[in-house]
């Protein structure tokens, strides 16, 4: 008899994302205000991230400090997650659908150099290296209580810019309605875009969409 699955990480009751939260995706996807590969429907577009090593180089990014700024209304007062379960309990199935095959299974991934390419119904057609992403952008602090869809959450301190300031660099058309999130497709590296089983029988790349005032707001 098969043993049941145990969680190398266990969460706290006070970590459960509450019933009401998690059933409605959208609105979890309009909260988190995330930055991927985008396009404004018209044409599809991948990331690009290149010069990945092998898994037994490193291949460590020190960054540089970041500036930014912390505006109080998104300073909550909870306690942050452990950076351990932070950095070990996640959802990446390119690399695997156990939640500590992302740690695992990506000691390969050097995200330096790293572009994306917004394309499509837009006015200028932009590409932006990581350093532009992290210079060209008013950074700021929020803590978030992020929350999966599976009924779980973290509470972690996010540092980024709202999606609409990178929507408004590339001028979307009149006729734009949707923006089209399109991941990096490199099953050389990525072992679960190379065996389906492995990367949960997922059609990669990965797609995800939004309508233009949803990723706006």
């Amino acid at each position: 008899m098969p043993k049941p699955f145990k969680p190398s990480v266990r969460l706290t009751d006070n970590d459960v994302t509450d019933e009401s939260l998690y059933f409605n995706r959208r609105k979890l996807l309009k909260s988190m205000g995330f930055v991927g590969a985008s396009t404004l429907l018209g044409s599809p577009v991948k990331a690009s991230g290149w010069l990945w090593g092998d898994d037994d180089e490193d291949n460590t990014v020190t960054p540089s400090p970041l500036s930014y700024s912390q505006p109080k209304q998104y300073q909550i007062d909870e306690t942050k997650t452990p950076e351990e379960k932070v950095t070990s309990y996640n959802n990446f199935y390119e690399f695997g659908t156990g939640k500590d095959d992302p740690v695992k299974n990506a000691g390969g991934f050097n995200p330096d150099p790293w572009t994306l390419r917004i394309d499509g119904l837009v006015e200028t057609p932009t590409t932006l290296d990581l350093d532009a992403l992290l210079t060209q952008f008013p950074l700021e602090e929020r803590i978030y209580r992020l929350r999966c869809v599976e009924a779980w959450s973290m509470v972690v301190p996010w540092v980024g810019f709202e999606l609409a300031k990178l929507i408004q660099r590339a001028k979307p058309l009149a006729s734009a309605k949707y923006v089209a999130f399109e991941t990096l497709y490199d099953p050389a590296q990525m072992p679960g875009q190379k065996n389906r089983f492995i990367g949960g029988g997922i059609n990669y790349p990965y797609v995800e969409g939004l309508r233009l005032d949803e990723a706006m707001h």
